[in-house]
């Protein structure tokens, strides 16, 4: 499974269940890019912050532990249903978008991360462990933008 997200340097990805920054330059376009005909993956909060739901040409899944109404070409799928060892096969061509409690509880199934690691700092209520990325990824690969850094990381 592939990760993408953007965090703060302390790893900040969000705060009240939002981005805490409001235009990242480029990283909407690359987000859509790298995504777009492909199946994303989610918590239930990342799916009630989308402003369009679903997301465009993309397959949806939502893991929750809550019942959802979702449109079509979406599926909401259980917490448990999603970290079962069956789940990593049929998940293994995806991209996970957040937030941090799935992250978290993915990061043994998670093959390459895409950071967009912005140079400013944010007030954030949610974050991911920086030093395990480091400890667990090799960084491959690395463009530098006037407002962030954008890496592309493979499991070790």
């Amino acid at each position: 499974m592939k990760l993408i997200l953007a965090c703060d340097p302390n790893g900040g990805i969000g705060y009240q269940n939002r981005l805490p920054w409001s235009n990242i330059q480029g990283d909407l376009p690359r987000f859509k890019r790298l995504t777009e005909g492909q199946t994303v993956i989610m918590g239930r909060n990342t799916w009630d912050s989308l402003p369009k739901k679903p997301l465009p040409k993309r397959y949806n899944f939502v893991v929750t532990s809550q019942e959802l109404d979702m449109p079509e070409h979406s599926q909401c799928i259980t917490y448990d249903e999603f970290t079962s060892p069956e789940s990593s096969l049929r998940f293994s061509s995806t991209w996970l978008i957040g937030g941090a409690q799935l992250v978290n509880a993915c990061w043994p199934h998670i093959t390459e991360l895409h950071l967009t690691n912005v140079y400013d700092h944010y007030t954030c209520d949610t974050h991911i462990d920086l030093l395990y990325v480091e400890a667990n990824f090799t960084r491959v690969w690395s463009e530098v933008f006037p407002d962030h850094r954008y890496e592309i990381w493979k499991r070790k």
